[in-house]
């Protein structure tokens, strides 16, 4: 499995070796991948990411070649006609445009907080000044890292205006998730500011590690979301049990939270041993801002539990957002088929909009 690109750019400055990133950063049409993604170029010819492979990739690590060697950004815009495609052994279409920048060992700082937000959670945006004027220029303050509490990793060019300008694109570009190139004029010069959301990538908090949990972790990395397994029993919260899981906690229930950090990307699994179990976690889960909660359970022990949880004086509104009984109704019976049942209803809220 490919790593994470910015825990691969962070390795490359902490190795203090030569590189140059690979942002694509426009495109027309239904070229191979999508904006934003990007591709790690190493002064020993290595690379990490991918911008869409065959050709393309080709001619910007030769590209790159030049950049690690000059110092100096560039865009490359590439036509993907068919002759192109052929070559390159791609099937897509359309025009694409690449960002190619040096990388110093000067945006460590920065790059170490986007892959410690994109791990442990928050969000930020990534400001890249392409060009000054339609000039590509070695240049200070060409990058740093935005948070939405305004705390700046790193320094830019623009000062105050741009920094107000980015935190105003922030809610837009975070919601999106996608990237943009802004145009900013600043004492009488016009910069191009690539801006990336950073934030972290959906996690699914399995609560309990009996057998539905087995089979719902190896399916929920397979789709794609970071999985973290939590249980009060080591003999079942453990590496052997779950190979594919991010992290494993030993835990007990009624304090788990404590050392989670749950934000918009997060999905709620629970699929305690029982009721009690289930009761501690719920009440809990519905107090944070997961994008999903969702509980195993017959429509009966539902009703009973969220009686009692509103005896407690927990809001029915908070209750209703949870999806229960858990995953997608296929008349799934087996631990294999509920988790199956799981993964599609997890897919399914993730790719709905806020």
């Amino acid at each position: 499995m490919m790593k994470e690109i910015y825990y691969e750019i962070v390795k490359t400055l902490q190795n203090k070796e030569k590189a140059v990133l690979a942002t694509l950063i426009t495109r027309v049409g239904s070229a191979p991948r999508a904006v934003g993604a990007k591709y790690l170029i190493r002064s020993d010819g290595t690379s990490s990411g991918s911008i869409g492979g065959g050709c393309v990739e080709a001619e910007v690590w030769q590209e790159a070649q030049k950049v690690m060697e000059e110092g100096e950004k560039r865009v490359l815009h590439f036509e993907l006609t068919p002759e192109l495609l052929a070559e390159g052994g791609l099937i897509c279409g359309g025009n694409i445009g690449i960002f190619i920048e040096p990388l110093h060992e000067k945006f460590l700082k920065i790059y170490e907080e986007a892959a410690k937000i994109r791990q442990k959670g928050g969000s930020a945006i990534l400001a890249t000044i392409i060009s000054v004027d339609g000039v590509f220029t070695k240049m200070e303050g060409s990058k740093a890292l935005v948070k939405t509490s305004r705390e700046i990793v790193g320094f830019l060019l623009g000062g105050a205006g741009l920094e107000n300008r980015i935190l105003e694109e922030s809610e837009t570009l975070l919601k999106e998730k996608k990237p943009k190139v802004l145009t900013f004029r600043s004492e009488n010069r016009m910069m191009e500011i690539l801006l990336e959301p950073i934030f972290s990538e959906p996690t699914v908090y399995i609560f309990g590690g009996g057998h539905v949990s087995e089979q719902v972790a190896p399916l929920a990395k397979k789709v794609h979301f970071k999985v973290a397994v939590i249980d009060d029993r080591e003999v079942f919260a453990n590496r052997n049990r779950f190979p594919e899981a991010d992290e494993i906690i030993v835990s007990e229930f009624e304090k788990c939270f404590d050392q989670l950090f749950i934000d918009e990307s997060s999905y709620i699994i629970i699929v305690t041993r029982g009721h009690l179990y289930d009761s501690l976690v719920l009440k809990q889960a519905v107090k944070t801002n997961a994008r999903y909660i969702g509980m195993i359970g017959s429509k009966k022990k539902i009703q009973t539990l969220y009686e009692k949880l509103m005896k407690e004086g927990i809001p029915k509104d908070d209750l209703n957002r949870v999806h229960a009984p858990i995953g997608i109704d296929i008349n799934s019976e087996t631990p294999e088929e509920i988790a199956v049942s799981i993964a599609a209803e997890l897919i399914k809220v993730r790719g709905e909009k806020f």
